[in-house]
């Protein structure tokens, strides 16, 4: 390895995309230097190597993506310590438990888990993240394309939405935990679980907001296909257009509404993309039946 191109080497060996055809690449050292000095002043406390650093953060960016943007996307600083869990680095396993552990049992504390419950969380989540469950330890999965903290969220919740899932199919019938109750309501959706617990006023405030903006065709056009029934040729022959162009305009509208209930839910909930990208690709599959219920209303 070349001194002068030691850390883009190291992210080239371990690198998904094409192999590079050019020579040396100075851009790319610099931008690779930048990160992990950057990353390094971040976490001062922790020890660490540039290299290593390099070599995890091409085995995690998106090989269809050019190197130096791929490198310029990532959060440094996050992926820095994600590696360091991932070696086992005890300094860095207690980091982040001390940075965010408190903010996960505050998110499991709103969705009204009980404390014994989110005291087993936890406990699970620990081995989970940082030892692993029959393969490696999930931080491993971090690929720093967006907040640690809210990536740690998402999967603290869906720890504990197994483990409640898990309790309410063993516990009896009559069990007082509210908390099992709600995941027994919804033992085959736990997507609405999760926005119910944790986002559900924000969510439905921003929905609704994105509805109202709709155009009163927008709406209608929804209504027709979703309350009524119609399909694109029955609209098509409604509003004396071609069928494709009937499904241009219902599609339309739903990316419309959807594009703007993201906008207006990370607003509110004040969460990063990624998370509430999160959050949309669980819901998704529930939109009609709510859209369905509200059309109805007249809305």
């Amino acid at each position: 390895m070349t001194g002068a191109h030691a850390l883009s080497e190291s992210f080239f060996s371990t690198w998904r995309g094409a192999a590079p055809s050019r020579g040396p690449d100075a851009a790319l050292e610099a931008a690779l230097t930048n990160a992990a000095q950057a990353a390094a002043d971040a976490w001062p406390s922790l020890p660490g190597s540039a290299a290593r650093f390099a070599a995890y953060v091409g085995a995690r960016v998106d090989p269809d993506l050019d190197p130096h943007i791929a490198v310029g996307a990532v959060r440094a600083a996050d992926l820095w310590i994600a590696a360091a869990c991932v070696d086992g680095d005890a300094a860095a396993i207690a980091a982040v438990e001390a940075h965010y552990f408190g903010a996960m049992r505050a998110t499991l504390a709103k969705q009204g888990i009980a404390p014994d419950k989110v005291d087993e969380v936890e406990q699970g989540l620990r081995k989970l993240l940082f030892v692993g469950d029959g393969g490696p330890p999930r931080i491993a999965e971090y690929r720093g394309t967006g907040d640690l903290k809210a990536w740690l969220r998402v999967t603290a919740t869906r720890a504990a939405l197994k483990l409640v899932r898990t309790q309410s199919r063993e516990a009896p019938a009559g069990s007082g935990d509210d908390a099992i109750f709600e995941a027994r309501a919804h033992a085959d959706d736990p997507e609405l679980a999760y926005i119910k617990a944790a986002y559900r006023a924000e969510f439905k405030g921003a929905f609704q907001e994105a509805l109202d903006s709709l155009s009163a065709r927008e709406r209608l056009l929804l209504k027709q296909q979703i309350v009524d029934g119609l399909n694109v040729d029955e609209l098509g022959r409604l509003y004396a257009v071609h069928r494709a162009t009937a499904a241009r305009w219902v599609q339309a509208a739903r990316d419309k509404l959807l594009t703007r209930t993201r906008r207006v839910f990370i607003l509110r909930a004040r969460i990063s993309g990624d998370e509430c990208d999160s959050v949309m690709r669980l819901v998704k599959s529930q939109l009609d039946v709510s859209l369905q219920r509200r059309l109805s209303e007249g809305v």
